[in-house]
Formats: C-alpha cells, structure tokens, sequence
C-alpha cells in the first residue's frame, strides 16, 4: 500500500515538474538581454561528454572552482554541500562510511571480503578500498556523485550511487601554480603544480605535490598526551598527456600519497558509567596509530574513427597498504592492544565503443576486467593487567586472504523520438568470484592462543565456498525537454552489490553455521526528476524524486553464537526501502551576488529484519520499521557568495550554512537512543582579494565558527565488557590565511 501510494505521488510529481519546467519559456521572455548567467557544467557520468542539465540522473558537481571557495580537502568536506549524501566520521583515518540515500556499509580496516554500496572512481578507475578514498584531493577538475544505482555504465557495486573523480589533465600552455594555507593548531597545507608542453602539440607533462599537516585536539589524560586527532598527509601526481595525431589522445597518470594519523578513538560519552564530564578527552592505554600508503598507476588512450566512432581503453594499477594500531578497552586498563595490515593489490580493464551523437540514436558499449588480490593481518597483543603476566607480549594473529575476479559486458543507449523526446536503455552483465582463505590461530579460539603462547599460522585453511556473484544489471527511461531551457525524465533502475566473505577464523565452522558469506544485494530503483533554467539562466533548480526497494541489504551486526566472545559479521536483511528527494537552487541574485541552496529528504528504514541482537539490552529483537543507521531524514546548504569591486581587482566573500538531521550511529541496527547522533548546524566563512591585472590572491577563512562540539559518531560500545556509550565529537572551529599565486 505504501509502495503504490508512492509510486502514484511520483508519477503525480512528474506531472508537476513538466508542468514546472514549461513555463520557464514565459519566464525568460521577460529577462533581460545581456545578464550574466549562470555557467554550463559538462560531466562524463553516461561516459561522454554532455551538459549536466541533458543528464537524466540525479547528479550533483562540484567543480575546482567551487572546491576553492568552499575550502574542500576531500570528500568528507565535499560531502557536506550535497544533498542525500553523507561521508561519516571514522574512529581512525582508515575508516570512511559512504551513505548515498540513507544506505550505507560500515567497513572496518581489517574487513577485506565486502566492500561499499557507493564506490568512487577517478579518472575511470575503481578505488577499490574506501580507505583510499580519504586522500586529500589535489589537482581535481570536478567531482560528480551521481545518487541511485549506476550499475550499467559503472558497475562494481555502484547500488546506492557513484564518486566520479575528473582530474584536471596536462594541456599546451606552461603555466603553474603555488598556494599555502596557515592556520590554527599548526594548519599547514601547501601545494604546487607545473605544466610543461614538451612538444607542441604533441606531448605535455604535469607535476603536482602537496603536504598537509595539523595538530590535534584531544587529550589523552592517561597518558597526557594532547596532540590526538593530528595527522599528515603528502602526495604527488605525474601526468603526460601524449597526442600522436588530431585523433588520438593518450594519458599516463602516477600517484603516490601517504599519511599518518594518532587516531581519535573510543571517547566515552554521555549516559555512561566512564564519562568523566569532559569532551575531547580519552583514557586509551596505547597509542592509536594509523598509517596509509598509497601508490597507482593508470592509462587511458581514446581514439576517434573517421566515422565518429570513439574507442577508449582505461587500464589502472593500484598497490594499498594500511597499517593500524589501538587500544581495545578503551581505558586505563591494559589488557589487550589490537593491530592490523591491510595489503590490496588491484588491476582493472575497460575497454568501450561509443558512437557518434549526431543521430537519431546513440550508445555506449564495453567489456570490463577487475582483479583484486587482498591480505589483511590482525590480531591482539597481550598488555601488563593480562591475567597470565608469563606470556604477556605474545601475540595471536590471523591473516586473511581474498581473491576476486569480476568480469561485465555492458550497453547503454539512447533513441531520439524527435528534438524532444529521447528514450534510454542499458543492461549489464556481470561475473564476480571471491576466493577467501584464512591464516588461523592454531588452536581453538584466540584466547586460548593467547593463555598458551602459541604460534600464529599453522598453514591456510580455505573457505568451502566461493563468494559468487553472476547478475544482470539494467536501467529504462525517457527524458523529455518541454522548452529548451528544461528537461524532465523518469526512470527505473537495477543495481547489485556482489556478495560477500564475513571476517572468520574458521570458515570450515562458519560454513556448517552458515555465516561464512552474505548473499548479494539489490535494490530496484524508481525516479523522477527535473532540470530548469529560469530568467536567461540567472536562476537554476534541479528536483529529482525516488524510491529504492532494496532486497538481502547487507548489514552488519553482532553475532552472540560465532565464537567465544561476540563478533561481528555481515548478514542480509530481508527488505529495506529509501525514499525521498533532492532539490538544487542557484541564482545570480545580481550581477555580484551568487545564492545556492541543497535540500535531502531521506526515509530510509529496514520493512523486514527479524533476529538482531541488541547491544544494551543483550537480547535478541525485531528491527523491522527501525531506521537504517547514518541516514539523516533531512540535509540542508545554504550559500552566499558576493563579488565586489574594490580598487584593482575584487573582494569576493562566502558565508555558508550546512545542517545535518540527527540519525542513528553506524551500528545501530535496533535504535538504540543511546546510539543517537544529534543534529549539528555549522556556519563556513571566507573573504578574499584578488586583482584584476594579475595572478596572486589572499583571503582568510574559518569553519565551524560557532565552535560546535556536536556528536558526530555514536555507539554503544561492546569491546570486552565495556560496555558503555562511546563516540566522536564534531572537530573544534579552525581558521586561517591561505595565498596563492598562479602563471
């Protein structure tokens, strides 16, 4: 009954939305000739080049200019100024949660078998660990997320969305460019970039490097320590871009990035039996350490037929390491220290053909290859109160192993009816195996490993099963442009996230209690949307409204009959829905004066999820109707950013608002109010000066201005009997001065 009445609300808004986009045309006949307007962004996100406003997805962009304005380093900022999506906070640098519509999958560092339902790609290739995608972003042309399943054109577990990651690639002018950020807490950020044609038309090459660095702002009052949450970041990019003839174009990109973290890990917080009434202040007995190495390689080589045929061929290397350490208890108590290695070595392959655009119809078409090979190392290191003094300092490790090969064949086109009308179609195929083995401890359980002192890998034992994923993927629809100026579409979409390994030491056990894997994912995806200019396109507003029917959603939660204490594993619920809408506003209010607004409603809950263990109560319960953890009902950004004037050159000023609706921490399957992360409202600014004859600019800045110290993870914690609620608060205001010069 839900599921109609929505459907019939849709088709209602689609309605309206045509209606809506029609009268732009009456609009614009009243506007004045000659206004500035605002600019045509031009994305790949169907995998070839066209106006965001022809793009019949919900897609948000956030290009280099407004990165600088609104002071972006990564996603997690990025995040914050786009509707329906959320970059959640970690408790070390290694953890990243991605919800795109209220859907999301908690990855710890040392998970290795699952990954994200929205997945990141730049330049065309698959990041295939979240971990990677917490690098700064440098030398970056635009970002586009596009919300809703993209499993035909980019696959690879793309249910939920897509992270489409353009750089900005080598051109024929020398030009360069220099920028510094200082501020409080020791803000270092500096950055550097040279383009250098080599051969005049034929062969340019650019270099960028940056490093990155603050202090923290947590104690440790055990240990006195007051410089946890700093971290350090550097990375450097090489690019040539080779063009052997008018038709041909080739690009070679290497990356190399690092950092290294003191992680602000497990603070105890309000309702529990730990809290000590202070905030920014943990009592960890051992240094939470993260440590990320980063190093990829990629080619694209695309070619243009006589015949306006395009084929492009994306090949990507990428060789990961992740390496952390922290306490367990969470307290002054020094049992056990835990630390993991994560070492993911992956290659991919696309190769594509897209015809010309100049006919009544057109399609994209490829075969795709992904090979992962993935080990990670984890285990416990005794500490002084561990009960059995004589062996303490040993250690009880397991190493796991995942290899998985996915192969697709994909087709996505378009049939133009008339000028107006369009209809589009696209399927995908793929094939995906994971092999899992595991390095166990050589005895029973761990514990007993670690009272009798004994070696760590008696030799691998291999899953009974492979994780084994063999689907189609498709999505349908029209788009339809009532004047030229508005377009509206609707559309229906299949996605799939392949299944999935559990994190076991024993799979042969695991198998026999069927929680070695987790079946894959779906969902079906219903949307309706619209795009419009108004006033000689001085004023913007895209709408897109949907609903997602997820089936076997992939969630993570406690299981109390796995083993000798309880652990965690991934299991499959037995329906969800998300639904809700986005709407984007911009205008140029005046011929100095730019106003944008993003507004996300999401209802995201789990319609049938029985047997789920509570955290604080112990017992088992229903969750079906609870609310899918990390998904805010609404999301809300509001900007102001104003160009004057001022002697030689112009002062250019940003004020912005972001609000985020309260919402359930990243475990919470059952709800627990003790897990419940408030809503937060955050106030950005920056003023500027730059000249009009030259090349150099100036401009202070602050975020979190109001100094907010909301939540922004809570858990119930369960590490050994500690079972109290713990979390992170919103890190404290920042400001400083930034300068850049450019040639």
């Amino acid at each position: 009954m839900e599921k109609s009445a929505w459907y019939t609300a849709a088709g209602a808004a689609l309605l309206i939305l045509s209606s809506f986009a029609a009268g732009t045309t009456s609009a614009e006949e009243g506007a004045e000739s000659g206004a500035p307007m605002l600019e045509e962004v031009i994305v790949t996100a169907t995998r070839r080049s066209e106006t965001v406003d022809d793009v019949p997805i919900s897609i948000s962009v956030a290009d280099a200019d407004a990165i600088a304005a609104t002071g972006s380093v990564d996603l997690q900022d990025i995040a914050s100024y786009i509707p329906n999506f959320v970059f959640a906070a970690g408790n070390n640098a290694a953890t990243s949660n991605i919800a795109i519509r209220g859907v999301f999958s908690q990855i710890p560092p040392n998970w290795i078998g699952f990954e994200q339902p929205a997945s990141v790609y730049v330049d065309g290739v698959y990041v295939g660990k979240q971990f990677a995608a917490n690098a700064t972003l440098g030398g970056v042309e635009r970002v586009e997320v596009l919300r809703g399943p993209q499993g035909t054109l980019f696959g690879k577990n793309t249910i939920a969305g897509a992270v489409n990651i353009i750089s900005a690639k080598p051109h024929d002018e020398l030009a360069g460019s220099a920028s510094i950020d200082l501020g409080n807490r020791e803000l270092v950020d500096a950055r550097a970039s040279v383009n250098i044609p080599l051969v005049e038309g034929r062969l340019a090459v650019k270099v960028s490097a940056g490093h990155r660095s603050q202090d923290g702002y947590v104690t440790n009052t055990f240990t006195g320590d007051d410089d946890l949450a700093n971290w350090e970041q550097s990375g450097a990019r090489l690019q040539l871009r080779f063009t052997p003839g008018e038709s041909t174009t080739v690009d070679f990109t290497a990356d190399v990035f690092e950092a290294e973290s003191k992680d602000y890990f497990y603070e105890f917080v309000e309702y529990g039996p730990f809290y000590d009434g202070r905030r920014y202040s943990v009592t960890n007995n051992f240094p939470n350490v993260t440590k990320i190495d980063l190093l990829g390689f990629s080619l694209t080589a695309e070619h243009v037929f006589a015949n306006g045929y395009t084929f492009t061929s994306i090949s990507g290397w990428n060789e990961d390491e992740v390496d952390f350490t922290g306490d367990v208890e969470a307290r002054p108590d020094d049992f056990f220290a835990f630390h993991g290695v994560q070492t993911p070595e992956l290659f991919s392959q696309e190769l594509r053909i897209a015809s010309p655009a100049d006919q009544n119809y057109d399609f994209v078409a490829g075969l795709y290859y992904f090979s992962q090979e993935n080990t990670a190392v984890d285990g416990l290191l005794p500490g002084r109160d561990f009960p059995f003094p004589p062996i303490a300092g040993s250690r009880a490790d397991q190493a796991q192993h995942v290899d998985a090969d996915s192969t697709a064949a994909f087709v996505h086109g378009n049939y133009h009816v008339n000028e107006r009308v369009t209809i589009f179609a696209g399927a995908r195929y793929t094939d995906e195996s994971k092999e899992y083995s595991v390095d166990p401890f050589d005895c029973p359980n761990f514990l007993t490993c670690l009272v009798l002192g004994l070696p760590m890998f008696p030799g691998p034992v291999d899953a009974p099963e492979d994780a084994t994923t063999r689907e189609p993927t498709w999505t349908l629809g029209v788009r339809f442009h009532p004047t030229d100026d508005a377009m509206v579409y609707a559309s229906v979409s299949r996605g799939v996230k392949s299944a999935a390994f559990n994190n076991i030491q024993d799979p042969i056990a695991a198998h026999a209690q069927m929680n070695l894997t987790a079946d894959a994912e779906f969902v079906t995806n219903y949307e309706v949307g619209a795009k419009t200019h108004w006033l000689d396109r001085r004023v913007g507003l895209n709408v897109a409204v949907y609903y997602m029917d997820y089936e076997d959603l992939q969630v993570r939660q406690n299981c109390q009959t796995c083993g000798p204490l309880p652990i965690q594993i991934l299991s499959n619920a037995g329906a969800a829905t998300s639904k809700g809408f986005e709407i984007e506003f911009s205008a140029l209010a005046t011929a100095g004066l730019l106003v944008t607004a993003g507004v996300g409603y999401t209802d995201a809950t789990y319609d049938r999820f029985e047997d789920v263990f509570d955290n604080r109560a112990r017992m088992i319960v229903d969750a079906s109707g609870n609310d899918i953890p990390l998904a805010p009902r609404w999301q809300l950004n509001v900007a102001l950013q104003h160009t004057a004037r001022w002697g030689p050159g112009a002062l250019v000023s940003r004020l912005d608002y972001l609000f985020i609706d309260e919402r359930y921490g990243h475990q919470d399957i059952s709800n627990d109010p003790g897990s419940l992360i408030p809503s937060q409202s955050l106030v950005n600014a920056r003023i500027g000066y730059r000249p009009n004859a030259g090349s150099w600019g100036v401009s202070v800045w602050g975020k979190n201005l109001a100094d907010d110290d909301t939540l922004v993870l809570h858990q119930f914690a369960t590490a050994f009997g500690n079972f109290s609620p713990s979390g992170l608060y919103q890190e404290p205001r920042t400001y400083g001065l930034s300068l850049s010069y450019s040639f």
